[in-house]
């Protein structure tokens, strides 16, 4: 083979490898995957749970969570920043807000680099039905770097990525085709 025939093959080569990518990138972000949705400071999938789910949502799943369970039955909202789009730390105090949300039960946990924190108060999250909620139905969760009290969850000693999971249980009807209506809670930088 002349060096002229070798040099086009390599170029061919190239232009085939480039045409392979690009097509691998376009099936898997496309219109075949679903991205995330935002909503406030949190994003959520509709395709998590179902067969239609993207090769990346599956990928999350499978290293923060075991099964997502389908959308009638629940929903699944994740914050890693505050609502002024600051990365959660945990030197810092947080004010979660909220009020009712359209599901049967929900709840809210804490994460850190996809675990339970460990704290001498064993909690690792927060329910509708042990959070104090005011008699205008508005509840509020503090984040704090240590301590315990009533609907406070802690970041503890060490650095990590944190992250917030909202669970909608049993959504109402049509909430999951309207993830963008939710009522989901402000989470607030109180004091760094």
């Amino acid at each position: 083979m002349s060096r002229r025939a070798k040099i086009l093959a390599g170029v061919a080569g190239a232009l085939a490898g480039a045409a392979a990518g690009a097509g691998a990138f376009w099936a898997l972000t496309g219109p075949f995957t679903n991205p995330d949705q935002r909503v406030g400071a949190w994003t959520t999938n509709g395709a998590v749970g179902q067969e239609l789910q993207g090769p990346y949502s599956r990928a999350r799943v499978a290293l923060y969570g075991i099964w997502g369970l389908p959308p009638t039955e629940t929903l699944y909202f994740v914050a890693t920043k505050d609502a002024a789009g600051a990365v959660l730390d945990r030197r810092c105090v947080y004010a979660v807000e909220g009020g009712a949300l359209p599901t049967r039960w929900w709840g809210v946990t804490l994460y850190r680099d996809g675990f339970y924190i460990a704290n001498p108060a064993d909690r690792y999250s927060w329910t509708m039905t042990d959070t104090r909620i005011g008699p205008d139905g508005r509840w509020t969760l503090t984040l704090a770097p240590s301590g315990e009290g009533q609907n406070r969850l802690t970041f503890g000693p060490q650095d990590g990525r944190f992250q917030l999971l909202l669970r909608l249980y049993q959504p109402n009807p049509g909430v999951a085709e309207h993830r963008e209506t939710v009522p989901v809670p402000t989470v607030r930088k109180v004091a760094c």
